[in-house]
């Protein structure tokens, strides 16, 4: 077997043994009114550093304007192109389910036993910052179902900075599912295991056929409850709270420049 499917392998057999657990039934384990709390409440901000040889950078934060709200609460945000906010973290135990050796040590110049690290898995998960991190929501709008949607931006994911490698690469770091942010919407700011190991599998599967994508460095599950309607029946159940640190050239899309042109924000978008 190969090294890549190896890890493949590690990670179905991980996946499958934190699928296949029994849930409590949706009405056991939580009043609606606790559940609604939860939504709506926005928990502690991470303050601390961790103690990793990776240090990121804020280029963008000199050249674009940022929320002069330096607040991490739902709004409509006008004259910028980030917000400041920091991760909510996941609630413990956390298990790394899966890293990209290829992500770790091409792109990120860090050794495999870095993973052996508690201060990695909390790095990975939002419960502490990268050295040089500066968390920032990106500000964004777009359309859905082919009308314009309006004010989007990341509602569950934290840009955590940039770093350049010793190929002289320049990544931009990511955290989805990292909790709430002003874009959130009606959102929790969550993912939950499905999506994350979508998002972790698809994205380093179609690097290796050749596809152009984004990366995923890690997939970090925890025992955080997450509410979902997983097939938009009514029936909401509860599911695993999980991260994916993911990086990309850049994150910006065609949205970022949108949302200035329809505010009539012609500064900014200059």
């Amino acid at each position: 077997m190969t090294k890549h499917g190896f890890t493949l392998f590690v990670l179905f057999s991980a996946v499958a043994s934190t699928t296949c657990r029994d849930e409590q039934d949706f009405c056991e384990s939580k009043s609606c009114n606790e559940r609604e709390f939860e939504q709506n409440h926005f928990y502690t901000n991470v303050k601390t550093y961790g103690e990793i040889p990776l240090t990121l950078s804020h280029k963008l934060i000199g050249a674009l304007p940022l929320d002069e709200v330096d607040d991490n609460f739902i709004r409509t945000v006008k004259g910028c192109v980030f917000s400041k906010c920091q991760p909510t973290p996941l609630k413990e135990p956390l298990t790394l389910a899966a890293v990209s050796q290829d992500v770790l040590g091409n792109i990120l110049d860090l050794n495999e036993s870095v993973i052996q690290n508690e201060e990695f898995v909390h790095c990975v998960s939002g419960g502490k910052l990268f050295p040089g991190s500066i968390p920032l929501a990106h500000r964004y709008g777009g359309h859905q179902f082919g009308y314009w949607a309006g004010q989007l931006g990341d509602g569950r994911a934290h840009f955590l900075g940039e770093y350049t490698n010793r190929k002289g690469e320049r990544w931009e770091l990511q955290l989805k599912g990292s909790g709430k942010t002003p874009y959130s919407r009606s959102g929790d700011g969550r993912a939950v295991i499905r999506s994350s190991v979508r998002e972790f599998l698809c994205s380093e599967a179609m690097h290796f056929l050749g596809v152009p994508t984004s990366r995923a460095l890690s997939l970090v599950v925890s025992e955080e409850p997450v509410w979902r309607d997983q097939f938009y029946n009514g029936n909401v159940t509860k599911e695993r709270g999980a991260v994916v640190l993911r990086l990309a050239k850049s994150w910006f899309r065609i949205g970022s420049l949108e949302i200035l042109t329809r505010t009539g924000e012609l500064d900014v978008l200059r």
